[in-house]
């Protein structure tokens, strides 16, 4: 009866460490790259609407971060 028990105990974190390195996963790889891509983004379309850059600059530096 204790070593079902133990099993179950041992499934149960096993399961809970998978789920926790899971998250931090995901976390780590999308919103960092995503995160400073839209960013930059939007600091070009702001610079954009201010009129701080013009309409080839802006195509040029929206082309650029496509790559």
């Amino acid at each position: 009866m204790i070593f079902i028990w133990l099993i179950v105990i041992a499934v149960v974190a096993v399961v809970i460490v998978l789920i926790v390195n899971s998250a931090k996963q995901s976390q780590g790889r999308s919103p960092g790259l995503d995160s400073s891509h839209s960013s930059a983004v939007e600091k070009v379309k702001e610079r954009y609407a201010k009129g701080e850059i013009d309409r080839e600059e802006y195509k040029q530096i929206m082309e650029d971060l496509k790559e």
